[in-house]
C-alpha cells in the first residue's frame, strides 16, 4: 500500500511537492513488526499494549504525512474491538469451554500471513541462488562478509525514528528556531556525508539538539532516496543499530519534482 508524504508538514522552507514511496508493508506487517520487538506469543498477545504501539506508529505516520491507508485505519479499529470485548465481563450463559479468545480470529491471521511471508522469501531466495545474483551491487558485497545483514523495513525505520523525535521532544525546549532546511538540500546533505563516509549509523544522520522539523525533514529524504534505490538500509544484528550506505556510486543525485509533484 503506497504512502505520500507532503513535505510541507515539516514547516516553511521545504518544498511544496509529494514523495511517493514504494509499496511497503501493511498493517499486518506491522502488527508482526511490534510482536517481533517485544518478543511476544502471536497466540497470547497483550492486546492493550499492542494497540497503544499501533496507534503510536499511525500518529508519527501522520506527523511524518504518510498517507496511512484505510486498510490501517481498519485494523486499528478491529484492535480497538477487541481490546472492549476483552474488557467485558463474561458471559455467564455460556461455559468457559464454549467462550472464545477474542484475540483468537486476529491470532490465526496473523500465523497464517507469516507462512505466506515466510514461503514467498524462501521462493525468493531460492531464485537468487538459482540465477547466482544479488540483492546488492557487487560492489558492496565485500562489505558484508561474515555479517547476515538485512534489510531494515519501514516499520524498523520508524521505530528508530521515534527514538530520534523522542529525544527531540526533550531538548526542542531549549533549541534557537532557524531557519529550516528544504528537503532537495537535506538529500544532498545526505549523499554528501554518505559518500564521505560509505556507511553510517542511522542515529548519525540527524543532529543532536535539531528541532523536530529538522528531523522530519531529514527522515523524508532518506526514504526518498531508499525510493530510489540509492542507498540501502539494513541491520546486522536482532533489533540493532541501522546502518545507512550507499547502493551504488551515483553522480548527483537528481531529484524531478514533475515526477513527484501531487497532482
Amino acid at each position: 500500500m503506497p504512502f505520500g508524504s507532503d513535505t510541507s508538514a515539516a514547516g516553511p522552507g521545504t518544498t511544496a511537492y509529494q514523495i511517493r514511496l514504494p509499496a511497503f508493508e501493511g498493517p499486518l506487517d506491522l502488527l508482526l513488526h511490534l510482536i517481533r520487538i517485544n518478543e511476544i506469543d502471536i497466540a497470547d498477545i497483550p492486546i492493550v499494549e499492542i494497540a497503544q504501539q499501533y496507534n503510536a506508529a499511525l500518529d508519527l505516520m501522520r506527523e511524518l504525512n504518510l498517507e496511512v491507508a484505510g486498510e490501517f485505519l481498519v485494523m486499528a479499529s478491529t484492535l480497538l474491538h477487541i481490546k472492549s470485548r476483552m474488557l467485558l465481563p463474561p458471559d455467564p450463559s455460556q461455559t468457559l469451554e464454549n467462550t472464545e479468545d477474542p484475540r483468537s480470529e486476529l491470532a490465526r491471521q496473523l500465523q497464517e500471513y507469516e507462512r505466506y511471508r515466510q514461503a514467498a522469501l524462501h521462493l525468493t531466495e531460492a531464485e537468487l541462488e538459482a540465477s547466482k545474483s544479488w540483492l546488492r551491487p557487487a560492489s558492496r558485497v565485500a562489505e558484508f562478509e561474515g555479517e547476515a545483514a538485512v534489510e531494515a523495513d519501514l516499520f524498523a525505520l520508524l521505530t528508530a525514528f521515534r527514538r530520534m523525535m523522542d529525544l527531540a521532544t526533550k531538548e526542542e525546549e531549549s533549541s534557537i528556531q532557524r531557519d529550516r532546511v528544504s528537503l532537495l538540500d537535506r538529500i544532498q546533505w545526505l549523499m554528501e556525508r554518505l559518500r564521505e563516509n560509505g556507511r553510517l549509523a542511522f542515529s548519525a544522520l540527524f543532529v543532536p539538539g535539531s528541532p523536530r522539523s529538522d528531523l522530519i525533514v531529514t527522515f523524508l529524504a532518506l526514504l526518498e532516496l531508499i525510493r530510489l534505490r540509492v542507498v540501502g538500509a539494513v541491520q546486522t544484528a536482532k533489533f540493532g543499530e541501522i546502518e545507512i550506505l550507499i547502493l551504488e556510486t551515483p553522480g548527483p543525485v537528481v531529484i524531478d519534482p514533475g515526477r513527484i509533484l501531487d497532482a
